[in-house]
């Protein structure tokens, strides 16, 4: 019995990691890049973020009573 719970284990967790390497997330998908307090800061930073080139868009969305930035 101990037996083929381990190797029932190891096949769902192979078969888990086969399906979490093969979904792609897109090119363009967004990332959190930080939580503000303030709405300013958050375009602040998210338009520096585009002039130093670490991203090319971004969105400050409130959610929770604070500012995320994602880009």
């Amino acid at each position: 019995m101990r037996t083929v719970r381990t190797l029932l284990t190891s096949a769902v967790l192979g078969t888990a990691l086969a399906v979490s390497l093969s979904v792609a997330t897109p090119a363009h998908a967004e990332t959190l890049r930080n939580v503000y307090y303030y709405d300013w800061d958050c375009h602040r930073v998210g338009n520096l973020g585009i002039q130093s080139g670490w991203w090319s868009s971004y969105r400050c969305s409130y959610e929770y009573n604070f500012w995320f930035l994602y880009a």
